[in-house]
């Protein structure tokens, strides 16, 4: 709706820079004291801009890089968030939960952290934290970065709760992506797969963990909530997408249609706990507000991202530009969509705490900090028992980057 002063353009300025010149400030939000734009352009030449749709190329590790200050003293470490299966980092043996703190025998730094995100084989000096001090280092030697088959569908188990009466599905959901190319549907398929795996297993609780998850397709989130509603809401209204009224039709409806299910089943589920993180967005927070007015959604973890908005893709051949501008907001049936700072969490519980950084146990394990909460509320031991002491503690971690902002969406991604 606010149309730039076309006298005031710099027609002749670099597409990135121009780019930005014509968005409204309401486009995105103000984020660590700068403006962050939900549109961007992207050069596809870069591969270090690529969207979660395209091939993704790397050492197959994503990571959160802290500045770890200890009274006048500090460091750089570089905790593992989770390893892609078959990657050069799995095929070493990385595991999520270790710290990366030397890089080619260089302790790592500010000026050398990026290297992590792709490029010739290194040496990684990998260590272990317990109670806030680092285990001696061990070396690794990992092969250059690659083409990585990243399937969202990254984990899944059951859980038998404590009486016996509940079968508790988990899944680690880690991108909306349908599969490598816009044709595949590999991991949609994946998706359905993992769905009858939890019928087969007769799943009357789910768990569903999208704490690494920035969004991606409007499709694949459609298919993820007709896999976990009530069987009673299948048919009916899941929400809307809306336009300005240069769209026509201004608005979408989007439905829970069994028909997309092909293959997949529906679980019929209640209740959906969703473990929540700061990189909770875009089509991870649709799921969340409409499956609300049909089931009990409860959140563990901290608050997610807040993009209430959705994008679509315009490419010209002959150019290896790529336009992903902010076009339409997202609703729920009930017309709700004032998340927009996010949506807090019913259990707060924050990974990403200096004395929690000792914690990073592998998905699926019952004492991982934030499965173990579900657990206990499933259970009703939550509260239960004593409540281990948190060691004290003069130390500060300071988040400085993490991976999988290369990865996040402008908005749920509509084709």
């Amino acid at each position: 709706q606010e149309m730039p002063d076309v006298s005031k353009l710099n027609f002749f300025t670099e597409p990135k820079a121009f780019f930005q010149s014509l968005l409204s400030e309401k486009d995105g939000k103000r984020k660590n004291g700068s403006r962050y734009y939900y549109s961007v352009l992207e050069n596809l030449e870069e591969t270090n801009t690529r969207s979660i749709q395209q091939t993704d190329y790397s050492y197959g590790f994503e990571f959160r890089v802290y500045r770890i200050m200890n009274g006048s003293q500090s460091l750089y470490g570089v905790l593992i968030l989770y390893v892609v299966p078959n990657s050069p980092a799995d095929k070493i043996g990385l595991k999520r939960g270790q710290w990366i703190v030397e890089i080619n025998d260089i302790p790592v730094s500010e000026k050398n952290y990026t290297i992590l995100t792709g490029g010739e084989a290194a040496i990684l000096g990998v260590s272990e934290r317990q109670e806030g001090s680092f285990l001696p280092v061990k070396k690794y030697l990992i092969e250059a970065a690659c083409e990585i088959d990243d399937d969202p569908v990254h984990y899944q188990n059951v859980y038998l709760s404590d009486d016996h009466s509940k079968r508790i599905g988990y899944l680690v959901y880690n991108h909306f992506t349908a599969g490598k190319t816009d044709e595949d549907q590999t991991y949609d398929d994946n998706l359905r797969k993992a769905s009858r795996e939890f019928k087969k297993e007769g799943i009357n609780e789910c768990i569903l963990d999208l704490r690494y998850n920035n969004g991606g397709l409007l499709s694949s989130a459609e298919l993820l909530c007709a896999i976990l509603s009530p069987e009673s809401a299948l048919g009916k209204i899941l929400g809307y997408v809306e336009y300005n009224d240069k769209n026509n039709p201004q608005i979408y409806t989007m439905t829970l249609d069994a028909g997309i299910l092909r293959g997949g089943v529906n679980l019929n589920l209640s209740t959906l706990y969703v473990l929540t993180g700061e990189e909770s967005a875009s089509a991870s927070e649709l799921v969340i507000n409409c499956l609300s007015p049909y089931m009990e959604v409860v959140l563990i973890g901290t608050q997610t991202e807040g993009k209430n908005v959705g994008s679509t893709s315009y490419k010209n051949d002959e150019y290896n530009w790529e336009l992903h501008p902010i076009v339409c907001k997202i609703y729920n049936s009930e017309n709700k969509s004032d998340y927009a700072n996010g949506f807090a969490p019913h259990y707060k519980i924050d990974e990403n705490s200096n004395t929690n950084l000792d914690s990073f146990l592998e998905f699926g394990n019952p004492d991982e900090l934030l499965l173990s909460k579900v657990l206990q509320l499933i259970n009703g031991t939550d509260g239960v028992g004593e409540v281990p002491a948190s060691r004290s503690s003069t130390e500060e971690s300071i988040p400085v980057y993490g991976s999988l902002d290369r990865k996040a969406t402008n908005g749920v991604i509509i084709r």
